[in-house]
C-alpha cells in the first residue's frame, strides 16, 4: 500500500515542469527545483519522512553526488524529521569475485558511478539525522524492463568467464520495503535490497527471451564485448558478486513479492497488454 493510499500528504521534487504536472494528477504536491535546498522553509520543517532517490549529475569532471552541497544545506531546517532513506546502489561494493556480499562487506566500488553513490550515502549517514541507507540491485518493473529490448532482437550481453553474477529488484519489492522501513524504522542502518536469484546477466537475458519468446540475444565474448558494447554498458555487468538480501528478509520483508524474475514476468507481460 502507498503513502498516498494510507493517507499521507506527499511531496514531491522535480526539475521538469511536466513531470511536475504528472506527479499532481496522482495526488502529489510536486515543486520543481533543481536541489532540495531551493525548498520553502517551512515545507522542510513540516516534513517528517525523506526518501532521497535523487540521481548523481554528470558534469565535465565526470559523475558527482550532488548530496554534497544540499545535505548540509538542508539539514538545520528538517528539525522534525524521524526518518530519512537514500536510495543507492549495490554498485558501492564493487567486484567480489563472485562472493556473497552482505552490508558488511568492504566497499571498493570500481566506477565512479559507484565511487560517488558511496559519497553520497557518507553525506546522509554522517547528517546527524535519523537517516538509513537502502542499496539497491537492478530495478525492473512496469515500463521499465528488458522486454522490449529482447523482442527487437539483436540484444547483446557478454559470457564472462568466470560467470559474473549480478541481481534484480522489482520496484513493487522497493515501495514495500520503504514503507515497512517507515514502520520499522533503523537510524544508520545499511541495507540491501535485492531478490532471492542472483544470476549472470547473460543467462538472465536468455531466460527471460525464452519465457517471452523474444528472439535469442547474442552472447558475446568478454573481448568481443569490450569492442562491441559500451562503457556504461559494460560497467553494470563487470563486477560479479551475488548480494545477500538476509538482512532485508530478517528485519523488514520476511517475503518478496517477487522472490525472482521468473515470478515477474507474467504480471508484466499483462500489464503490457492492457489487462490489469
Amino acid at each position: 500500500m502507498s503513502c498516498l493510499e494510507q493517507g499521507m500528504s506527499v511531496s514531491a521534487t522535480t526539475r521538469r515542469a511536466e513531470r511536475a504536472d504528472l506527479l499532481r494528477a496522482l495526488g502529489i504536491e510536486a515543486t520543481v527545483v533543481n536541489s532540495p535546498a531551493e525548498l520553502p522553509d517551512s515545507l522542510l520543517h513540516e516534513v517528517d519522512a525523506v526518501v532521497d532517490s535523487i540521481p548523481l549529475i554528470r558534469n565535465e569532471q565526470g559523475m558527482f553526488a550532488p548530496q554534497r552541497q544540499w545535505v548540509p544545506e538542508i539539514v538545520p531546517l528538517l528539525d522534525n524529521l524521524k526518518w530519512a532513506a537514500y536510495l543507492s546502489t549495490t554498485g558501492v561494493y564493487g567486484d567480489a569475485n563472485g562472493a556473497r556480499v552482505d552490508e558488511s562487506f568492504d566497499c571498493k566500488p570500481t566506477s565512479a558511478r559507484g565511487t560517488e553513490r558511496l559519497i553520497a550515502e557518507q553525506c546522509w549517514l554522517s547528517s546527524g539525522l535519523p537517516a538509513e541507507v537502502f542499496r539497491l540491485a537492478g530495478i525492473y518493473g512496469p515500463g521499465r524492463n528488458i522486454l522490449g529490448r529482447l523482442r527487437a532482437g539483436g540484444y547483446k550481453a557478454v559470457a564472462w568467464s568466470p560467470p559474473h553474477f549480478s541481481s534484480r529488484i522489482h520496484v513493487d519489492d522497493i515501495v514495500s520495503a520503504l514503507m515497512a522501513a517507515m514502520r520499522l524504522p533503523g537510524a544508520g542502518r545499511v541495507m540491501n535490497i535485492c531478490d532471492d536469484a542472483p544470476l549472470p546477466h547473460s543467462d538472465y537475458v536468455c531466460e527471460v527471451a525464452q519465457m517471452i519468446h523474444a528472439p535469442e540475444p547474442l552472447i558475446l565474448t568478454p573481448e568481443a564485448g569490450e569492442r562491441e558494447l559500451s562503457p556504461m554498458a559494460l560497467e553494470f555487468f563487470r563486477d560479479n558478486k551475488r548480494v545477500s538480501n538476509r538482512l532485508l528478509h530478517s528485519e523488514l520483508l520476511p517475503e518478496l513479492k517477487y522472490p525472482s524474475f521468473r515470478d515477474a514476468i507474467a504480471s508484466l507481460i499483462e500489464i503490457e497488454n492492457g489487462d490489469c
